[in-house]
């Protein structure tokens, strides 16, 4: 929740208008459907990365999340602002950093826009969290944006979903491809673990509820159906709907590494998204009842109609086909030579981002002495990083004036040696949540060196460099800093 100091902004939703609605996610799984529940009752507005035709009752915007300025466009004129962003997925580009920091940064920069653009409410659909015991780094992520968004001050929704089940979901895809191409299966221990299941439609009833529904706003929820079930559960059901007879052997292994490579090979699915996912069953969620603000969106309470109701919708599916490899799908035509590297550092309580990318310029050198120079250009707002034995600097940086946003330092790339454009690139330092959090990120940065070349050695001497300078700044903090 926000701190008491914020102040919590009115979400008065105005009955004389139609509201408009923006849907960050509007491609996926889940906000496809909600963008067909939702058509023609608000004015809807779609967010996506690529550009979209027209479509009746949508209005598409074109909106990078990991631009702030993108996102703030994005989200001009929103009363409602959902938020259905997992940064799990791989990328064509070259990104350096995990999922979770990912999270993190556009959830702030998601955050800021609806407090810019005056939206009153914000729903994020999450994942369910166990009262107790381990918590996978993906469900900490979720609950981490849960935190990000409502520090906004705009009221919050948190709905809380297990696994959701329904055609096309990726969930019943890996379930359908274990169970139609394995006749013998080992079952780890992990897959003993109890969890929960929802139907897609279910979740997309309780998701449109939240738009208007009062006794929604500000509050978090957890989406259950009151049915609690193991992996193997879901595996031994859809063997049972899809009539295959399938051997399954309960073996005393807890380690999920050959798990997550059986299920990606045999699955198709990406290692991306398998790894999150299984890391997220091992967790022993309880038996939850749904509170009657939604069980009254409840129609599928067991696993066995849904996957009925997904077969009824998927003829294929009910054939036993395997579906498609993702991997293959996801190929990219051409490698996309720009660059994306985010790294979390010490949260930093008692000083601001101009505090942190200052520390990053002072002990950069000293890092690096005698080899490396860090100079600020008198006169101006630009800063050079050169080599003490060669005068054309190595990158030019240039610092972006951000007004009353001591959250972030922002540099621009514009020159030097290392980089083939100056109007593309930057480097920031950000802090997230109150300063909860503190990231340092580089985006659209266009090396200037062929791409091997950078990949074996620009790209992880940052990375070393940047774990390097968070272990000096939790030294600082040690003494005081």
């Amino acid at each position: 929740m926000p701190p008491p100091s914020s102040p919590v902004r009115s979400s008065s939703l105005h009955a004389e208008k139609r509201l408009v609605v923006a849907l960050a996610g509007a491609t996926g799984f889940v906000g496809s459907h909600l963008i067909e529940r939702l058509r023609g009752t608000v004015d809807l507005v779609a967010l996506t990365r690529s550009p979209r035709a027209p479509e009746s009752g949508v209005e598409w915007r074109e909106c990078d999340l990991f631009s702030s300025t993108s996102t703030h466009a994005a989200l001009r004129g929103a009363d409602v602002a959902f938020y259905l962003v997992h940064s799990m997925m791989p990328s064509s580009r070259l990104f350096q950093g995990d999922f979770h920091d990912t999270d993190l940064l556009l959830a702030d920069n998601f955050a800021k826009a609806c407090a810019h653009a005056g939206v009153g409410r914000i729903v994020y659909l999450g994942g369910l969290v166990p009262p107790e015991g381990f918590v996978s780094q993906h469900l900490e992520s979720r609950l981490e944006v849960e935190g990000v968004l409502q520090s906004s001050g705009i009221p919050v929704t948190c709905l809380r979903a297990g696994m959701v089940v329904g055609p096309g979901g990726s969930s019943f895809e890996i379930l359908r491809a274990l169970v139609s191409r394995l006749p013998w299966m080992v079952l780890p221990r992990w897959t003993r673990s109890s969890g929960q299941a929802i139907f897609l439609d279910d979740v997309v009833s309780v998701l449109a509820a939240a738009v208007e529904d009062p006794a929604f706003e500000g509050q978090t929820f957890d989406v259950v159906n009151g049915e609690s079930l193991s992996y193997e559960d879901l595996l031994r059901e859809s063997a049972e709907a899809l009539g295959k007879r399938r051997v399954m052997l309960p073996v005393p292994i807890a380690s999920t590494g050959f798990s997550k490579r059986w299920v990606q090979l045999f699955s198709g699915a990406s290692h991306e998204l398998v790894s999150p996912l299984i890391d997220s069953l091992q967790c022993d969620l309880p038996r939850l009842e749904p509170q009657p603000v939604i069980a009254r969106h409840i129609t599928h309470t067991t696993f066995k109609s849904m996957i009925a109701e997904t077969l009824r919708r998927s003829p294929e599916a009910e054939a036993g086909a395997p579906p498609p490899t993702r991997s293959r799908a996801r190929m990219p035509k051409q490698v996309d030579r720009t660059v994306r590297s985010l790294q979390r550092l010490p949260s930093i309580a008692n000083h601001d981002a101009r505090f942190v990318s200052d520390e990053y310029m002072r002990w950069l050198p000293r890092f690096f002495r005698p080899f490396i120079r860090v100079e600020r250009v008198p006169g101006t707002a630009r800063v050079t990083f050169s080599l003490a034995f060669l005068r054309p600097p190595l990158l030019v940086l240039e610092l972006i004036d951000l007004g009353a946003d001591r959250a972030r330092d922002k540099f621009h790339i514009v020159g030097g040696l290392l980089t083939k454009t100056t109007t593309t690139g930057w480097l920031e330092f950000r802090q997230v949540a109150h300063k909860r959090y503190t990231l340092a990120a580089i985006q659209g940065f266009v090396p200037s060196l062929p791409w091997l070349i950078y990949l074996l050695t620009q790209a992880p001497v940052h990375a070393w460099v940047m774990r390097a300078f968070g272990k000096h700044l939790e030294r600082r903090l040690r003494e005081g800093a």
